[in-house]
């Protein structure tokens, strides 16, 4: 809801949790299409804080998660102690009033990525509203009750220079969650977007990750069949 070819206005959203209850329905229809598949979840960014608690909704149910860039914890220059308070009083005043947008140097150290990102009419070039800036912070709350009841594999990739998601929270999560199979792995130098990134690390990516589904899969059928 309001991002991408989604209904509503941009960057708008009544509470954090329609993320969740719309990635819930789309596995249930899956389930439905699909059944007897083992279900996996990956997000990216704020994809991966919807992941995040999407997982713990039904922790049972997924056979793994897997986390690129996650939002798990507030930029320290974000979320200070002012800054918030602020944000709370200019929520009830102007729930629409933009702060600074999202600079396109931070996505990626890959040009072509860079203006791609730029020139994609679906992502909100925008400034970020005072109200979404609220239900990320609710959602970070959550977050962090969420995640020492968590115990499914999960992987974690993020990059060492990545201004957008602060690194600390990939830290957190793995120190917090009471998952035996957990695993992060650090990009040095990257930023956000790793799946968009430098063909040598893009490429490590998404090898990371197939290799990664490809064990669960196997893993969740082995489980299936004793």
């Amino acid at each position: 809801v309001g991002h991408g070819q989604s209904e509503g206005d941009r960057m708008v959203v009544s509470d954090f949790h329609v993320f969740i209850r719309d990635s819930l329905q789309h596995i249930d229809l899956m389930k439905k299409e699909h059944p007897g598949l083992p279900i996996l979840i990956l997000g990216h960014s704020m994809g991966g804080a919807i992941s995040i608690l999407t997982a713990s909704e039904r922790p049972s149910e997924f056979s793994g998660m897997l986390l690129i860039s996650p939002l798990v914890v507030a930029s320290p220059e974000v979320a200070t102690p002012i800054k918030v308070f602020a944000a709370k009083v200019l929520n009830f005043v102007l729930p629409n009033l933009s702060l600074g947008s999202i600079d396109p140097n931070t996505i990626s150290r890959n040009k072509k990525e860079m203006e791609s990102y730029t020139a994609d009419p679906l992502v909100y070039h925008g400034g970020m509203k005072i109200s979404f800036v609220i239900q990320l912070m609710n959602a970070i709350a959550r977050i962090e009750r969420a995640l020492p009841k968590l115990t499914l594999p999960i992987l974690v990739l993020h990059g060492s220079s990545d201004k957008l998601c602060d690194i600390k929270g990939s830290y957190f999560l793995m120190d917090t969650v009471q998952s035996q199979d957990k695993t992060l792995k650090v990009y040095e130098e990257a930023y956000h977007a790793l799946h968009k990134e430098l063909p040598e690390v893009t490429t490590s990516v998404f090898t990371e990750i197939l290799t990664w589904v490809g064990q669960k899969v196997s893993a969740a059928g082995e489980t299936s069949h004793t």
